[in-house]
């Protein structure tokens, strides 16, 4: 049973991430329903997840075009795929992609991709980009750019969604919640939002401000922010659900924008590729056009920002539709539905 229903899920890593926690996310619950789950990433924070779940993991250096770590990558690979005779292979990002397509023909398995963003494209990667067999794509968005600048027929372009654990993010009854919640990397392409967030909280001292997160542009953000005592880095957590139970107002994007949602709290869509503003009813098409990105809307700007936390704070928002409408849109048991019946094609029953 176990030659017939395994899946390798194949990714760079293991850290704090929404591609990372969507393949978490998907891992787990395909444990559950019956399947062996091999997970193939160079490791971090939420290995030890997997685990507990049950999950099987091995360390390959996925995450570096190395020359080095690409040739350890495809032994370790062709091991792993030849040992297990595994069948079906799923990969989750450029690299992992690639490799695997090199091994494809010699052992017979059939490839998947899931699309997690848009990325650059240039001639070269354009090239080496491999999408296997069928492509899901998160939002409509990029099955337009793969459609459009990949020239993937639509009949190969399957949707999915970030699956929401609705188990884990449930709000307790707190009722002191103050200040505003930013949960992202930051990174030089990522942490424009915490920038802004930095300058509201310069003018405003009375607001407490909590940006979450890790990356090559903290030690910048912090530098910004010295001498601000209302401006809290908390860094890389495991457990933002414990940061969104106390929080007032989210600013973000994406999979931490519908985390946020089941706690029926403000929402202000913004990141790096542009600006929804305040989340209500009205938005939500777009927003799961762009799978709550902002791509291809206006750019951030500290103005509109500002505004919009200031009428937050001061005006009540009924919030109280958003975790319902997670639920009925965006759970893990949707996400994996939509992938398990596209697994079923190639794995059977």
């Amino acid at each position: 049973m176990y030659k017939e229903k395994t899946v390798l899920q194949a990714l760079m890593g293991l850290d704090i991430g929404g591609a990372e926690t969507h393949v978490i996310e998907l891992s787990i619950e395909l444990k559950k329903r019956g399947y062996r789950v091999i997970v193939a990433s160079n490791g971090g924070d939420y290995e030890d997840v997997l685990k507990n779940a049950g999950v099987e993991t091995v360390k390959v250096p996925l995450h570096t075009k190395n020359p080095a770590a690409v040739i350890k990558s495809l032994i370790i690979l062709n091991d792993l795929i030849k040992k297990e005779n595994i069948k079906l292979v799923h990969a989750h990002a450029r690299i992992p992609a690639f490799l695997l397509s090199l091994l494809k023909k010699k052992h017979g398995f059939d490839m998947i991709t899931t699309a997690h963003f848009t990325f650059h494209v240039n001639l070269l990667l354009k090239y080496l980009t491999q999408w296997g067999d069928r492509v899901f794509v998160v939002s409509d968005d990029i099955r337009n750019y793969l459609k459009n600048i990949y020239s993937i027929p639509d009949g190969r372009i399957y949707g999915t969604i970030n699956g929401i654990n609705l188990d884990k993010f449930k709000p307790t009854n707190n009722l002191e919640r103050r200040g505003i919640l930013h949960v992202s990397r930051l990174d030089d392409d990522t942490s424009l939002v915490a920038e802004k967030l930095i300058e509201y909280g310069r003018a405003h001292d009375n607001i407490l401000i909590t940006i979450v997160g890790d990356g090559s542009q903290l030690n910048n953000l912090k530098k910004q922010a010295a001498g601000l005592n209302n401006v809290v880095f908390a860094g890389r957590v495991l457990n933002v659900g414990e940061y969104l139970d106390k929080a007032q107002i989210f600013v973000g994007v994406s999979r931490a924008a519908l985390e946020a949602m089941c706690y029926n709290m403000p929402v202000i869509i913004a990141g790096n590729f542009g600006y929804m503003g305040i989340l209500d009813e009205s938005k939500l098409e777009l927003a799961e056009f762009n799978n709550f990105t902002a791509r291809n809307t206006n750019l951030v700007t500290y103005e509109d920002l500002e505004r919009d936390i200031d009428f937050l704070l001061k005006n009540d928002q009924d919030c109280r539709w958003e975790r319902e409408y997670v639920k009925n849109n965006y759970s893990v048991e949707i996400m994996v539905d939509k992938y398990e019946e596209v697994y079923k094609l190639y794995l059977g029953e």
